[in-house]
Formats: C-alpha cells, structure tokens, sequence
C-alpha cells in the first residue's frame, strides 16, 4: 500500500493540503525530478558564485520570486529558462549533455548542425548559433522612451 493510499483509507485529514500534494508530486514526478535536480545544481552554482537570488533575477531579468520557484525545485521550466540560466551562470546544465550524440545517434544524423565541425559541409547560417548552447542572447532592457 502507497503513502496516499494508506492515508485515505486511514481517513486522514491534514489541514495543509499534504494529500493533495502527494498527489501533485506522484502526477507530476516526469518533470518535477528534472526541476529539482536543476534547483540543486543551481543554488550550488550561486553558493559558489556568491550570487544572491535578487542577482540573479536581475541576470535573468525576471522577479526575485521567479527565481524563488526555480529555486524551490518546482518550476516547469522552459529551454529559454535553462538557456537563461546557464548564461547568467556560465556553466552547464543540460548544453554539453544533450548536445552529445556520439553513441545513441549516427554522426550523419547530426552533420551540419549545431555548428557540428565534423561535416564537411558548411553550417547553413539559418542554423548557426553564437557559441552558445542554443544561441541565447540576452535582450537588451528597454529604458524610458525620451520625447
């Protein structure tokens, strides 16, 4: 017997929500083990860098409590986020990783992308990226309008 089912048929009733969130983990645990392992190398990062979570908010150009989602392991992030945050961090999340195929696809599948120097063709400059994993660049901030 699981933990939620033992809690139903125990009639327990907790009166902050710990069943619902039980079974917010157990529906959402596909994505949510990736977000916590990222949250986990993310406040090692700013451990590391002294970064505060009101630093790299301004870095990601997002709120301090956005950051504070991200942080808590609960966020569905999106690869503009993750791009965002390896720039704002100069290290590596998922870039290096995913961007290896190697062993699982053959090499002629991959050619010509993701500036792949293993082709002899030449990268079509619709697919270049700037050094980057996806070619992020941050945006630049919008001041006030003059008249």
């Amino acid at each position: 017997m699981n933990t939620i089912d033992f809690l139903k048929a125990n009639g327990h009733v907790s009166e902050d929500g710990f069943l619902l969130k039980a079974q917010n983990l157990r529906d959402n645990w596909s994505w949510l083990k990736y977000s916590y392992a990222i949250a986990i190398k993310v406040r090692h990062r700013m451990k590391e860098d002294g970064i505060t979570q009101k630093g790299l908010a301004q870095k990601l150009g997002c709120t301090q409590q956005h950051v504070s989602v991200i942080l808590s392991g609960k966020a569905n992030m999106t690869l503009e986020t993750l791009a965002k945050l390896e720039q704002a961090l100069a290290f590596d999340l998922i870039g290096r990783t995913l961007l290896e195929f190697r062993a699982s696809v053959p090499e002629k599948e991959t050619a010509g992308f993701l500036n792949d120097s293993s082709t002899e063709e030449p990268t079509p400059e619709c697919i270049k990226t700037s050094g980057l994993v996806d070619g992020y660049t941050p945006k630049k901030k919008k001041g006030p309008k003059s008249h």
